[in-house]
């Protein structure tokens, strides 16, 4: 249960990431910013997946059960096909939060927050 599972989402909000950094205000009023590592870090993905089975649901919570925000996982080529994102090599996803669930008779549709994290190297 490494992966995400692969499902294809209706819609994908992408909040690219940012060097993490210290802005300084030197005397002569000119901002400049101490960069702290180079890997960036804030990368944010929004999936919505709309009119999915109970069962695809299911899946859904028992990998946030497995991985909740401590266990890093990789997302299917399904999950990002078309969306022209690419994940640096290393690059896993955690989720932001649970996930979210809206039910309405014979409808589910689900939303996922994930955020990209750094390699972890132990």
């Amino acid at each position: 249960m490494a992966d995400f599972p692969a499902l294809n989402p209706q819609i994908r909000t992408y909040t690219p990431a940012e060097y993490p950094n210290t802005p300084i205000a030197p005397m002569d009023s000119a901002e400049i910013g101490v960069r702290h590592t180079n890997g960036k870090i804030n990368t944010i993905l929004r999936l919505a997946f709309a009119g999915i089975s109970q069962d695809t649901k299911d899946d859904i919570i028992a990998h946030y059960s497995f991985h909740a925000r401590f266990a890093s996982f990789d997302l299917t080529a399904t999950t990002l096909l078309g969306s022209g994102i690419t994940v640096p090599a290393g690059y896993q996803w955690i989720y932001v939060g649970p996930p979210a669930f809206e039910e309405v008779p014979g409808v589910i549709t689900a939303s996922v927050e994930l955020e990209m994290v750094l390699p972890l190297t132990l």
